[in-house]
């Protein structure tokens, strides 16, 4: 089929988290069998990865989002959250569409991002699919419960009021919006009552993402991730204060070493306690990660699937984790990892896998064997196939969103 792939940031691989890269193995795994013509969005460096993506991909089109000044900014904030519809770049949005739609005969239209989904034209006569990834509403809720500054605060407490509103105006608009975990399709079924979602989780680059024959470090506690995204930030910090004291007191040279970019202030003040590394924007994160002996995740906030958890998994550490943080992912608690939501029996479980190596590789052998049997991106792009055409299907027999009838 001929596929419309639609991103507000722009695919491709290596790179971190979100739709640049749940778009980019989707895009990887779909190209063998149907046309992509992709539309995305730059912002950042994202110019410095096109190639990239024309290796997959019939055509790409990009739109620079510029900076603006204040007035324009707050206009822009206002038709989005007032009307569902962002000003800029609305109309070079508008006419790249219409454009493809007319000349590549599109039968779908992907969206990855409900921000790109707002400046899709609801009157486009195609099947359109949103790949939402996570409630919007349900992610400022979580990311106030974890702020820590007045600011953060203010302004998540900002998002929560305006957040159900624009997915009320948006999410109609799609003939299916797609999420990663149960919770979100719940959330976003609450605020917009009457929307069609699916069910189609994160996957894992098990090539990339494997055992690395690396050196280990003796009872190191590793933990990765974006350590300026506050859930990441309020687990980095709830772990040094009150499990890996708790370690120590049986394991005195364990090291709890945290791996990712842009680290919160707060992440980086950690540092100058004993026994707490910081490893930042380093150009490939896995020898750090593999050379740990546990991997620890002691995140309670957040949205979606932790994709840090099935990168782990992929990489074959044993892992101890809270239960709220594989929430959508089909895991077996003393099966695939350890489960703990109090310090003590976090603590537990640790010094127990540090001194049992293997019980600790048991974990890690049956949590790999997850990841390639129910997580493989081919299997998530076989997902959005049926999707797709079950909504070609609808669209040709005249079953559409109400929202997209002129």
């Amino acid at each position: 089929m001929n596929i419309g792939f639609v991103s507000e940031a722009l695919p491709y691989l290596p790179s971190v988290g979100g739709f640049r890269l749940y778009g980019a193995n989707l895009i990887r795994h779909l190209a063998p069998r149907h046309q992509i013509d992709l539309v995305s969005l730059l912002t950042e460096d994202d110019h410095r990865h096109l190639a990239w993506a024309g290796q997959y991909c019939r055509s790409v089109q990009t739109i620079p989002v510029d900076g603006a000044g204040l007035v324009p900014r707050l206009a822009n904030l206002a038709s989005t959250y007032g009307w569902g519809r962002p000003l800029h770049p609305r109309e070079e949005f508008a006419s790249a569409l219409e454009r493809g739609l007319r000349e590549r005969r599109w039968d779908v239209l992907h969206v990855e991002g409900a921000y790109a989904g707002a400046l899709v034209d609801p009157r486009l006569r195609v099947a359109k699919v949103l790949s939402a990834h996570d409630s919007r509403t349900l992610r400022s809720m979580e990311m106030q419960a974890c702020a820590t500054t007045l600011r953060e605060k203010a302004y998540h407490r900002l998002l929560r009021f305006v957040q159900p509103r624009y997915e009320r105006l948006v999410y109609p608009r799609f003939d299916c919006c797609v999420f990663v975990a149960p919770r979100d399709v719940q959330a976003a079924r609450d605020v917009a009552p009457g929307i069609r979602t699916a069910l189609i989780a994160n996957g894992v680059d098990t090539e990339h993402f494997h055992p690395m024959s690396v050196p280990k470090e003796s009872a190191t506690l590793v933990f990765h991730g974006h350590l300026g995204y506050l859930p990441n930030v309020a687990a980095a910090v709830d772990f040094a204060d009150s499990i890996l004291p708790l370690v120590r007191r049986q394991v005195p040279g364990a090291i709890f070493h945290m791996v990712g970019a842009d680290p919160h202030p707060r992440v980086t003040a950690l540092r100058s306690r004993p026994g707490i590394r910081v490893s930042a924007n380093l150009p490939d994160l896995r020898p750090e990660v593999c050379s740990g002996s546990v991997y620890v995740c002691a995140v309670r906030h957040g949205t979606g699937v932790k994709n840090k958890l099935l990168e782990a998994m992929a990489m074959r550490l044993p892992i101890v984790s809270t239960p709220g943080a594989v929430a959508g992912i089909e895991v077996v608690p003393g099966t695939h990892l350890l489960a703990a939501d109090d310090p003590p029996t976090f603590a537990g479980h640790i010094v127990g896998l540090l001194r049992e190596p293997c019980a600790a590789e048991r974990l890690a052998a049956a949590g790999r064997r997850l990841v390639e049997e129910r997580y493989s991106w081919s299997s998530r792009a076989q997902d959005f196939e049926r999707l797709y055409d079950g909504v070609i299907r609808e669209r040709h027999a005249g079953r559409v969103p109400s929202a997209s009838r002129s």
